[in-house]
């Protein structure tokens, strides 16, 4: 699975209320499943398997639906409950006895009565709404050319809003599916499937039993998508999309990076490809990034382009490809047995990824740009109050947005990363091949894990995997040479961590040396393995090294760790950062830059400058990248902090915004053209922007080799829209009818909620507070992207209360997709007391009425605005 965005919301579709848990379970009454329930499950069920057909054709507002459950108990002594959220039962059979459906709108209670030890059959005949909200079962229909396409979407725990189920990850089942669909409609699943020949308007798909899979993973898509094949390798391969966005899906690629990325895994794990066929769908109103459904993955939109894409969307395209693929057989194949150990599956997906990439794309310097984007992502996670260990309780499915983050993801990514150099590359690989041959379709736990990588390296690694995985926080290094007669000694290399995590770790990294050599470049002239485990030690230098210009004590950035520069490296960075050789380096000092502005310690303003004076001359890929990239972030954070009395940020703005418009005309490749005409779309506010801004849209300026497609001119008049610029809603009244596609309407309603005017805001407000117009996911996210950009937080401010007060009575009716996108759209900082003050005061008033999605972001919101006040007084 891999993350691009948290949303969802959901109007609950339950036809009955809530009533008491029966006495027995103990099971809350909620739309979660809880550890504790889960467990008991696990302890009596086995032998599980279900057989269901699925009726898609009959109605455009539900499906019905019917399934055969039969599953092995090892007692009857107590009633049992099976997860279906937000139905409607039309019949219950226990063992061929109809009964009177227990169901209180989240769970069935099966009666221990009716139950017997051995061999169970429950059939359920049931109707269940089609999501619009991105999860269950999907339905969109497309404005464009009418066409309807459906495509589930079942984790954490939303396989229960498909069909009723044991729906956790340790009771993996086996599948048999028959589906009921319009005629002209292909259907899709885990495994491959036959249509009968139809006379009538449907047709019945009947798909074979799959092996034994957990719920999660569990598919079904249907539509009239188109459908390209590759049969070249030992795996028949599909891709799919829809018909309106078929022209823009680049498949050559797509078939590409798939077909080299399983002959990659399938050589690196030393196991076949586990399953039948492979898909990929790139399905509409998708909420993340890709799903790993067991032999039919699905994909956001977003990785499809409406123009050339640009090197960084190939690249992202190319990332999650073979994340999705190595799932397969790490997720897939075998699986965690609980939430907890969700890290493993991700992290390993990602650290693959990045592996497949190396050695089999265009992207070979992938480790890079993992520092430069991944790490800087979980340094950030890992930095708010709400950080968590890497392998962590959850004590229910409901506190699944508190680990779908960075930490999970990347910081478990690098984690990886550190374990892999710890016991060398090969001696990791070797651990995971035996481990998911050992497993392969069953569930696992951390301790399996670990055992297989202490077996296949000879390290006994428990103690790191307590001080890595179950400590939150990060450590920072520094490291100062001591000299005598221009001769180094020793280095004395101090390790920190945050105050509310004071945890030492133990790193096995490298110390490069820099030096100027005689054309004047900063080169690497000495490095030095070491395994660093205490807060501060000495390393005795032999030799007659020259004393260093600069020490890195993570060099090749192998551990888990930010590097802190001292007042002196600063001053020595400020006048020759460009010269240093090593690229990498060069990107590990500018991100320390970074965090010095951003911590306070020096002037945002002088770093856009050593930032801009270093880009006109860089040339390596991965440093624009990131320059540009923090050049956005920081011109941003000027904007928020005093915009009404910062002199200098109108200046730094036109340098930012001329220095992005001269790079994209002049840039050598067009991979650079679009880097920096990206940075122009993501800061432009002064007049001369909004002036140029204007002029591409009426073609009255360009840039050759960028063409200004239908994407690029809804970002234009986004940021039109965002200033008031004269004639706008004619300008978008005019866009719409040129471009009526999904994706134009969602950028519509994203220009309309960025108009810079109080009533605006609000009306938009009470939209997503109460939805009427607007009930689908991905319009909701496209309003909550426009409406409050870093040059609007007085409007922002004005609102606050507003937005604050609805939050207990959405803790209660929305989804946790939704809720984090509300908290984190509509809460970004401010930086003002006063913002401070109401966001504290919610959390005093409230904080005990939220669910934990609400209370997570609403407590990091309040901390990054406290941070942003601090930063505010100290420019």
């Amino acid at each position: 699975m891999t993350r691009f965005f948290l949303l969802a919301s959901i109007a609950f579709l339950g036809a009955c209320q809530p009533v008491q848990p029966d006495v027995v379970n103990a099971r809350p009454v909620a739309d979660a499943l809880d550890q504790a329930t889960a467990e008991a499950r696990k302890a009596r069920i086995s032998n599980l398997s279900y057989d269901a057909l699925i009726d898609i054709a009959s109605s455009e507002e539900a499906i019905m639906g019917e399934v055969d459950i039969q599953f092995d108990l090892s007692d009857a002594a107590s009633n049992l409950t099976l997860d279906f959220t937000g139905g409607i039962l039309n019949e219950v059979k226990v063992n061929g006895n109809t009964v009177a459906a227990d169901y209180n709108g989240y769970f069935l209670t099966l009666p221990a009565t009716q139950l017997q030890q051995g061999a169970n059959i429950v059939t359920v005949a049931y109707r269940r709404p089609y999501g619009h909200d991105g999860t269950g079962l999907h339905r969109f229909v497309d404005p464009e050319d009418g066409l309807t396409y459906l495509h589930s979407y079942l984790w954490p725990y939303y396989a229960n809003r498909l069909l009723p189920s044991f729906d956790q990850p340790n009771l993996k089942a086996n599948f048999s599916l028959r589906v009921d669909a319009p005629k002209d409609w292909t259907v899709i699943s885990t495994s491959p499937g036959t249509a009968e020949s139809s006379s009538g308007e449907t047709r019945l798909w009947t798909f074979a039993r799959t092996p034994k899979i957990s719920t999660y993973v569990f598919s079904l898509h249907a539509g009239s998508y188109q459908i390209w094949s590759d049969d070249s390798g030992a795996v028949p391969l599909r891709l799919m999309a829809r018909q309106s966005l078929a022209e823009f899906v680049a498949v050559d690629e797509w078939f590409e990076i798939t077909q080299k990325g399983m002959t990659y895994y399938e050589d690196y794990f030393d196991i076949p490809y586990p399953f039948q066929k492979y898909d990929q769908l790139v399905v509409p109103d998708f909420n993340i990034g890709g799903m790993e459904n067991v032999a039919a993955v699905t994909y956001t939109e977003r990785y499809v382009q409406r123009q050339e894409s640009s090197r960084a969307e190939r690249e992202q395209r190319t990332s999650t490809i073979l994340h999705e693929l190595a799932h397969m057989w790490f997720g897939d194949l075998v699986t965690h047995d609980w939430w907890n150990g969700m890290w493993l599956n991700e992290s390993f997906a990602t650290q693959m990824a990045t592996l497949a990439q190396l050695q089999t794309t265009e992207f070979t310097n992938m480790w890079h740009g993992y520092f430069t984007e991944s790490k800087k992502a979980a340094y950030e996670s890992d930095s708010r109050v709400t950080t968590h260990p890497i392998e962590m309780a959850v004590e229910s499915t409901d506190m699944f947005t508190t680990l779908f983050d960075s930490i999970t993801y990347e910081k478990g990514g690098s984690v990886l990363k550190q374990l892999q150099y710890r016991v060398g590359a090969e001696n990791y690989r070797r651990g995971v091949s035996a481990y998911l041959k050992e497993y392969s379709f069953g569930t696992t736990q951390l301790a399996d894990f670990i055992r297989h990588q202490s077996e296949a390296s000879g390290i006994d690694l428990r103690d790191w995997s307590n001080e890595w995985l179950t400590q939150p926080g990060f450590n920072t290094l520094a490291a100062e040479p001591v000299c005598a007669n221009n001769v180094v000694k020793s280095v004395i290399v101090r390790q920190s961590a945050p105050q509310a995590w004071p945890f030492i770790r133990t790193h096995q990294t490298e110390l490069a040396f820099y030096d100027v050599n005689a054309t004047g470049d900063l080169v690497v002239a000495h490095t030095l393995p070491m395994t660093i485990d205490t807060d501060a030690m000495e390393i005795p230098i032999s030799g007659a090294l020259p004393c260093p210009v600069l020490v890195n004590p993570n060099f090749n950035d192998w551990t888990y760790a930010k590097i802190e520069i001292s007042d002196a490296d600063q001053a020595v960075l400020g006048e020759q950062l460009g010269k240093i050789q090593d690229p990498l380096s060069r990107s590990m000092f500018l991100a320390a830059l970074l965090d010095k502005a951003m911590a306070g310690d020096t002037s945002i303003a002088v770093y856009v400058r050593q930032a801009l004076a270093l880009a006109e001359d860089e040339e390596n890929i991965r440093v624009l990248e990131q320059i540009t990239a923090s050049l956005s972030q920081a011109v941003h954070m000027l904007q928020r902090l005093r915009p009404e009395t910062d002199a200098e940020l109108p200046r730094l703005q036109d340098d930012v915004e001329s220095l992005a418009l001269k790079r994209a005309h002049f840039a050598a490749t067009r991979d650079l053209q679009q880097f920096w005409f990206g940075l122009f779309l993501n800061v432009a506010s002064s007049d001369a922007a909004l002036g140029t801004a204007r002029a591409m849209l009426d073609g009255k300026a360009d840039i050759v080799g960028i063409e200004i497609s239908p994407d690029y001119r809804w970002q234009l008049l986004i940021i039109l829209s965002r200033h008031n610029a004269p004639g706008i809603a004619e300008l978008l009244e005019t866009e719409i009818n040129r471009d009526p596609s999904d994706f134009g309407q969602r950028m519509l309603l994203t220009a309309q909620a960025a108009a810079p005017d109080l009533a605006n805001k609000e009306r938009w407000v009470d939209e997503l507070q109460s939805p009427r117009t607007i009930t689908n996911l991905s319009r909701q996210r496209a309003v909550m992207t426009g409406l409050f950009p870093a040059t609007q937080t007085d409007l922002q401010l004005e609102l606050l209360t507003k937005i604050l007060g609805a939050l207990p009575q959405m803790s209660r009716d929305a989804d946790p997709y939704f809720l984090s996108s509300y908290t984190t759209a509509l809460l970004n900082p401010m930086c003002r007391q006063e913002s401070n003050a109401i966001i504290q005061a919610t959390l005093d008033e409230y904080g005990g009425q939220l669910n934990p999605t609400a209370l997570r972001f609403l407590r990091e919101a309040h901390q990054a605005d406290v941070e942003c006040q601090a930063l505010r007084a100290a420019q």
